[in-house]
């Protein structure tokens, strides 16, 4: 994978993490459908990420917590260590104050549950977009 310029008007771009197929890619057809001037990519493991995230610097990230081998908070904590402004935001099914509570300490700025994703991944995504671009050079 090829890294991609550093350029202040290139597309903004947004990560998906999650190992169900299926809603991996609606979630990607979703965003690329809601965010159109957007470059959208769905990876399954918090491996993949962590490499995605070295070559491509996205944006914003939609992390899973559950995945296999590296997990979701984990992941977020690595990003964060390597690219502090990339935005996170945990979509996933654990909707309780301990999850919350770590997904923040991983250094999440936002968190979904996947049965509220119909009201609040997109006002999440523009909210994370917005104080992303905020902070570009």
């Amino acid at each position: 994978m090829n890294a991609l310029p550093d350029n202040p008007v290139s597309r903004p771009s947004i990560l998906v993490v999650e190992d169900f197929r299926l809603l991996r890619t609606s979630v990607v057809q979703w965003l690329q459908y809601r965010f159109p001037g957007c470059v959208v990519h769905g990876v399954e493991t918090g491996e993949q990420a962590l490499e995605h995230v070295r070559n491509a610097r996205p944006d914003v990230v939609l992390m899973d917590i559950d995945l296999p081998g590296i997990g979701g908070l984990e992941a977020t904590a690595r990003i964060k260590a390597e690219s502090p402004d990339t935005k996170i935001a945990m979509l996933t099914t654990y909707d309780t104050p301990q999850h919350r509570s770590a997904a923040t300490l991983a250094g999440a700025e936002g968190y979904v549950p996947k049965h509220d994703m119909e009201r609040q991944l997109e006002s999440t995504v523009e909210g994370l977009l917005r104080a992303r671009a905020g902070r570009r050079p």
